[in-house]
């Protein structure tokens, strides 16, 4: 009786000793979920950001023009705008925020700027372009509210 009774004990201990185990297990599993989940956020976040950010930057950058301006839209939207002249024909590329994406339309000098057609480029909550003596400053919100900002030089006369 008494083996009887220390196989017990054994077969006791093992089972308890094998639930702590699985139970261990699936705990290191639930966390390592959480900090892949919110590592992944994070970095979806600092593309949203940096990828704004680098488009805006090479928007100006490449722009043939010095000539830049902040805007209002007939909603009150605050809009880059960036002149570039084609033959005869001044163009204006607005950039702005329309239902939290950063959209663009191009039109000629003195057009009607429609929001509703304007391209889509991506997922922002919120853009300022503050223009100074000798650069443009553009600060970004994404979705997630994650805040970022670049300073763009200009030329010599912008």
């Amino acid at each position: 009786m008494i083996g009887k009774k220390k196989h017990s004990v054994n077969m006791m201990f093992t089972v308890l000793l094998l639930g702590i185990f699985a139970m261990a297990a699936i705990f290191v599993a639930v966390m390592g979920a959480r900090v892949y989940a919110n590592s992944a956020e994070k970095m979806h976040a600092n593309f949203d950001t940096r990828t704004s950010l680098v488009y805006l930057s090479e928007k100006i950058r490449t722009s043939q023009s010095d000539h830049f301006s902040v805007k209002n839209l007939d909603d009150g939207t605050t809009a880059l705008v960036l002149q570039e002249q084609v033959g005869e024909t001044i163009y204006e590329s607005w950039i702005f925020v329309a239902n939290e994406r950063l959209c663009e339309i191009t039109v000629a000098q003195g057009d009607k700027v429609l929001p509703g057609i304007a391209q889509q480029i991506m997922d922002l909550k919120s853009f300022e372009a503050t223009i100074h003596d000798h650069g443009v400053e553009i600060v970004v919100e994404t979705l997630s509210g994650d805040l970022d900002f670049t300073y763009i030089h200009g030329r010599t006369n912008l």
